[in-house]
């Protein structure tokens, strides 16, 4: 952790597609919006209201961009862990600033649905021990979870 970074948790549900791209250097990075909405009880009206929200851009880099890429849609309850930043940015001749959340670690929000998790192996090469082939015989564990690692029936909209 560097001085002054600004490590956030933000609950919410990814509001767009993902944006999937590779960089000139072969990293995977995956993109996405993120909303936060509040929900408030009015008990004078005895039902819940809309209160403010938070919107965020999350990108993920590496390793976690192939799992999340692999994992996650539109609409999908999260609780995504990282560091927050602002963009600031031209469009126009007008200066703009988002707020952007770097991904550390990312999670489907188990109070609105149900996964299935399947622990990513570290690569090793084909006989070592431990690896196919090798004194052990394990075999290599999935590279990136699958489209049935959230229910997305019970995801509440985004």
């Amino acid at each position: 952790m560097a001085i002054g970074e600004t490590l956030v948790t933000v609950v919410g549900n990814v509001c767009s597609d993902l944006s999937k791209r590779t960089t000139a250097t072969g990293d995977e990075v995956v993109s996405f919006w993120l909303r936060s909405n509040e929900r408030r009880f009015d008990k004078d009206a005895g039902a819940w209201r809309d209160g403010r929200h938070f919107a965020v851009k999350v990108t993920c880099w590496r390793r976690i961009a192939g799992t999340v890429g692999a994992s996650l849609a539109k609409g999908d309850p999260v609780i995504v862990n990282g560091r927050l930043y602002t963009s600031e940015f031209e469009v126009e001749g007008q200066q703009r600033s988002v707020p952007e959340l770097e991904a550390l670690a990312i999670g489907p929000n188990l109070s609105w649905c149900t996964a299935t998790v399947r622990r990513l192996g570290r690569q090793r090469e084909p006989g070592a021990p431990g690896g196919p082939g090798g004194p052990g015989g394990a075999e290599p564990r999935p590279a990136a979870l699958g489209d049935d690692a959230v229910d997305r029936e019970r995801a509440p909209a985004a």
